[in-house]
């Protein structure tokens, strides 16, 4: 593999870090064109997200957890953190809506978990993630999307978070219900070995990369030996269990140390490092420079 995976949450996505409404820092909802999609999605990407892409128009291409997919307009991408994404080849009139739901935002509010689990995304989506939709369907779901967006920039509502899930609501219903009339992917239900030990490491290290960040967790967890499962994710991805772990990290420090009045020790602890020192020499080695000075520069930027 020449390039290297890039782990993020979505409030580090440039189309989305500007944005003066912390809201949109957990559930944004955008579109963007030719130029945004190889701009910010030309490598492959992990985002600790739900994420659903509504191609509107044009036409490109997608690699999908190493596979690749010709797209076009009504075409649905279905993604999960436990999927790796990039586009390329995309036309000059290529267009797609971006709905981006975070962990953070589904751990505040369960009741939108629940939508989610009704719809199909289960094995079948896992494996075959891109849908091509009827137009009218489509139509119907990029309504959807335009009315969660409205509604994620009305701040001033006295029950803004219970609006913007009342949109998802609809949005999740309208899917799940054109999804059981939709003719999925015949996979039968199974994914190869390899493919399952991926999903499930990926699926655990969201939930548990905060505290702990030895390789033997995740092998103890999956029933592996250690070695085994570094070979797996290594052959599949190209990367080892722990560039996956210090990727994670090195995503959720920079998120905090920009989004959070957290101290740098605060932040050390939240992630579990032994102490100030210990974080200071992890988040130097992957960024170049201390966490206070990262701070630093990004409080001029914003100033500036």
């Amino acid at each position: 593999m020449t390039s290297s995976i890039r782990i993020k949450n979505i409030c580090e996505l440039p189309i989305i870090s500007g944005s003066r409404n912390d809201t949109r820092k957990k559930i944004s909802c955008i579109t963007i064109g030719q130029r945004e999609a190889e701009e910010q999605f030309s490598s492959d990407i992990h985002l600790d997200a739900f994420i659903i892409l509504l191609v509107l128009s044009g036409k490109g291409r997608t690699v999908i957890n190493y596979k690749t997919y010709d797209i076009q307009a009504d075409t649905l991408l279905l993604l999960s953190s436990a999927h790796l994404f990039h586009f390329g080849e995309c036309s000059d009139d290529f267009q797609c809506q971006c709905l981006f739901v975070s962990k953070a935002f589904t751990d505040e509010m369960d009741s939108t978990d629940m939508i989610y689990r009704r719809t199909k995304y289960g094995v079948r989506l896992y494996n075959e993630p891109v849908v091509p939709l009827e137009h009218s369907h489509a139509g119907l779901l990029a309504e959807r999307l335009i009315s969660i967006n409205k509604n994620i920039d009305r701040t001033e509502h006295f029950y803004h978070k219970e609006v913007i899930l009342n949109r998802l609501f609809a949005f999740y219903l309208d899917l799940s219900d054109i999804l059981e009339r939709t003719n999925l992917p015949h996979t039968d239900g199974c994914l190869t070995r390899y493919e399952s030990i991926i999903k499930s490491f990926i699926e655990l290290l969201a939930t548990h990369y905060r505290k702990e960040h030895k390789v033997d967790f995740y092998a103890a967890q999956l029933n592996l030996s250690a070695h085994h499962l570094t070979q797996i994710v290594k052959l599949v991805t190209g990367q080892s269990v722990s560039d996956f772990i210090f990727e994670m990290l090195f995503s959720e420090a920079r998120n905090l140390l920009t989004h959070s009045k957290l101290s740098v020790q605060e932040i050390a602890t939240t992630l579990n490092f032994s102490d100030q020192s210990s974080f200071g020499k992890f988040f130097k080695r992957k960024a170049g420079i201390s966490p206070v000075d990262f701070r630093k520069d990004v409080l001029s930027v914003e100033e500036g």
